[in-house]
């Protein structure tokens, strides 16, 4: 949840409904007075949930983040940042059910923080995104025009709703992994909180059902894994120390790990990568050397098509370490 990303205190500015213009009146006010904190909403439709922040230093929009969880107990929550997250926190905005909340961050050490934190986003110029928006969305009603428009944007909030739905997953506790479908974004890595390792495998079977060639390297021996995935057509690396004459074997050598999955990428044309056990990587190496790993790893997936699933438990983190993770790599997590 956004809640868990380390927002600077704040004062409450001010609270209100959605709009357009309302939003047009906050944006104005924002960058008139070269406000400094956080727009914040909150919407509920249909059972969905989604939170979005737009961070503001002196009037300018430096850091976009936004959840979108779906009804249901079983579900995936899926985060985004930068420009993708601005979309959805504005599109939200002129959504009249939507709570607007403007907080404003007197401290700008705490401020200046999160926005290096998130600078590595890759996040194109917010202010320009906002700019096209307000001037394609935001424009000044004019008499009768209320009650159509009030049609079409709940027709647009249901469409992006559909859309996040579709993006995230809802999960039955005896579902076939084959069924796990997410439309992940190829060159990016997915950080994957889960208490077990079925959802992380269960999207990398789905990626390999699309005809990704597949490589786990995982802390089940590949005999089960070959078992519960119905003979899954994949390079399967069992992570131990244990030497096995059945099996293909990797002890937890961050560097050797390395060499291993360069090799498979430059061997396949599309790829998907799962590791499911980070914690073990952690507790044989150490926390600051499984991120100089992850930190590589992700550079050099940004630069193919292919995708970097990595599975974590987060309750075996700090809040501190799985800060730093999720700044990392997009997040999708198992609810």
């Amino acid at each position: 949840m956004i809640s868990e990303m380390r927002l600077p205190s704040a004062e409450r500015e001010e609270e209100r409904k959605g709009g357009q213009a309302s939003l047009r009146e906050l944006l104005d006010t924002i960058k008139k007075e070269g406000f400094t904190g956080y727009l914040r909403t909150v919407l509920t439709l249909d059972g969905d949930s989604s939170n979005g922040v737009l961070v503001f230093d002196q009037g300018s929009p430096t850091v976009a983040l936004y959840s979108f969880k779906p009804s249901g107990n079983n579900s995936v929550e899926m985060m985004y940042r930068g420009e993708r997250a601005a979309e959805f926190t504005l599109g939200d905005s002129i959504f009249p059910d939507t709570s607007i909340t403007l907080m404003r961050v007197g401290d700008r050490k705490a401020l200046e923080s999160l926005i290096e934190d998130y600078r590595q986003d890759r996040a194109p110029d917010l202010t320009e995104f906002i700019m096209h928006f307000y001037r394609d969305n935001l424009r000044v009603e004019s008499a009768g025009e209320g009650l159509g428009e009030a049609v079409n944007i709940l027709e647009l909030k249901q469409a992006i709703m559909k859309y996040h739905r579709e993006k995230s997953l809802e999960m039955a506790s005896k579902r076939d992994l084959r069924d796990v479908e997410l439309e992940l974004d190829e060159g990016e890595s997915y950080l994957v909180e889960e208490q077990s390792r079925d959802f992380s495998h269960g999207i990398f079977v789905g990626y390999l059902a699309k005809g990704y060639q597949g490589l786990a390297i995982s802390r089940t021996n590949p005999r089960l894994l070959r078992k519960s995935y119905n003979e899954i057509k994949a390079e399967l690396i069992w992570l131990t120390d244990h030497e096995s004459e059945a099996e293909r074997t990797i002890p937890p050598s961050l560097e050797k790990i390395v060499v291993v999955l360069e090799e498979f990428m430059e061997r396949q044309e599309k790829a998907v990568i799962l590791i499911d056990d980070l914690q073990y990587l952690i507790s044989s190496n150490s926390f600051e050397g499984a991120l100089r790993f992850i930190r590589s790893l992700v550079d050099r997936i940004s630069e193919r098509q292919a995708l970097f699933l990595l599975s974590i438990d987060p309750a075996s983190l700090s809040v501190q370490e799985r800060s730093i993770l999720e700044r990392e790599m997009r997040l999708v997590r198992e609810r």
